[in-house]
């Protein structure tokens, strides 16, 4: 890769780091911003559905612009946007003023993931990119939790001192009358960072340049090197026909079955933590849990099953991505069941819905099963992006694959919308996220698996097919050159 190249790239995965930090600036604060606006979790949890939804269709609108123009001009737009809507966080007092500035953010954000795999696919060899997915996921994660600290570093609720109170509606309404002056900290770190936002974006229109396209595939590497010779073959309407008829992308696409427990799990697991485990996110023992669930879900999840999915496809296995994410889908089932089955609560040191009550050292022999069945669940979770990425990439020509990530993860986004409004319905009728968590992974997984297994067999198919008209593109362009 070209140091012009290079540096294009980190700029670009900074600037949408940036976006992708949005959603991991809010979850943490979603007990502070409750009490602030006067709401509750069925309507933090509709607010997210519609975030989410409103995100999945702007994927499905940038996906087709990032095959047909410009993704240098998209991301530099969404930039600005973003740094608009939040330095505008700070004025909200209303609901529906949150919901306003958030449906903004959904709109800039949604440039993040077609412009980004579409950028990856164009500088990043076919060998390689289920690992150089990883890479982008563990560092898309760290911003995540570094967002989750700033935002945290400005809410100064004790959480710990509210364990007494039985309901969550009486803790929110506790910190309300306890602490009226700090209602409002959680809308700084949006104000801070859309001004950092704002510098990042300006320098990189400085800087990123767009990559040519296919520039990284087997047969045109050679070809396209040469600075006067370009891909020309630009999405059209009629190729959507295509997608959607290819059966790979059909399967591919109805794996979101699988991330509505992502969207459920990630829209409350700060309340899971200070309103269910019963503790302060400070605490010891859930920095323990915490380590682990990282350790497990991004050394092995993020390195070592994707690497494993490059290596099988290194070695002539094409098939070899896809029967990773079928062993990770359906490994990952158990070790989640196990562990939201056994519902920790901290404040008593019992486990099993408070049918267990133990002493110090049992606790620890048992909070360290739950954290590690937890990690290992994350971990085989989070294995599947990567070689689900890698698979969309494989079995679709350039030119489609920005609409056809973005039809994905709009769908996608549906299951996301659907896990957080199941979750907060179920949390307000139930008081428990532990069961909400326990039926979406058994439910929604297994539904999943269903559809991994025929891409076994559709994949090698549609893959071959990509390849052949590749080179025969190539061997075209390479006949009118002389």
């Amino acid at each position: 890769m070209k140091k012009r190249e290079l540096i294009s790239i980190v700029f670009v995965m900074l600037l949408i780091l940036i976006l992708v930090m949005d959603a991991a600036l809010l979850l943490p604060n979603e007990v502070l911003i409750a009490a602030d606006i006067d709401i509750y979790f069925d309507a933090i949890g509709i607010l997210i559905g519609i975030y989410t939804i409103i995100h999945g269709i702007s994927i499905l609108i940038f996906g087709y612009l990032a095959d047909k123009i410009n993704r240098r001009k998209i991301l530099l737009c969404a930039g600005f946007l973003w740094s608009l809507a939040a330095l505008l966080h700070i004025f909200i007092y209303e609901f529906w003023i949150l919901v306003l500035l958030r449906l903004i953010a959904a709109v800039a954000t949604s440039v993040a993931t077609p412009i980004l795999i579409s950028y990856i696919a164009d500088v990043i060899t076919p060998q390689s990119r289920s690992k150089s997915l990883a890479f982008w996921g563990l560092i898309s994660s760290f911003a995540s939790i570094v967002a989750s600290f700033i935002a945290l570093a400005f809410n100064p609720i004790d959480y710990s001192a509210l364990e007494s109170l039985p309901s969550a509606a009486e803790k929110i309404n506790t910190i309300k009358l306890l602490y009226p002056e700090f209602l409002h900290t959680w809308t700084y770190p949006y104000f801070y960072l859309g001004i950092i936002a704002i510098v990042i974006t300006i320098v990189a229109s400085l800087i990123i340049i767009e990559p040519k396209r296919a520039g990284k595939e087997e047969y045109f590497q050679e070809l396209l090197a040469r600075e006067d010779y370009s891909y020309s073959y630009k999405i059209n309407i009629k190729d959507l026909k295509f997608i959607f008829t290819r059966k790979s992308n059909f399967f591919l696409i109805m794996n979101f079955f699988d991330v509505i427990f992502v969207g459920l799990f990630l829209a409350y697991i700060f309340p899971y933590i200070n309103l269910e485990l019963k503790v302060n996110v400070l605490d010891l023992r859930v920095i323990v849990f915490l380590l682990f669930a990282l350790l497990f879900g991004l050394i092995i999840g993020q390195f070592i099953l994707a690497h494993w999915g490059d290596r099988r496809f290194q070695k002539g296995d094409i098939n070899g991505r896809v029967k990773v994410a079928i062993i990770c889908s359906i490994a990952t089932i158990p070790f989640l069941m196990g562990a939201f089955a056994m519902s920790p609560n901290l404040s008593n040191n019992s486990f099993f819905f408070n049918s267990l009550i133990v002493n110090e050292g049992v606790f620890w022999v048992f909070w360290l099963l739950y954290s590690s069945l937890l990690g290992l669940g994350i971990a085989f979770e989070m294995g599947i992006g990567p070689n689900w990425y890698s698979s969309v990439i494989d079995v679709n020509y350039p030119e489609n694959r920005g609409s056809m990530i973005a039809i994905a993860s709009f769908i996608d986004a549906i299951g996301r919308a659907l896990g957080a409004i199941i979750g907060g319905l179920v949390f307000t009728d139930t008081e428990s996220f532990s069961v909400a968590f326990f039926w979406s992974t058994l439910i929604f997984g297994s539904i999943s698996t269903i559809f991994w297994i025929p891409l076994f067999y559709t994949s090698k198919k549609d893959l071959m097919d990509v390849q052949k008209v590749l080179k025969e593109r190539a061997m075209k362009m390479q006949t009118e050159s002389i």
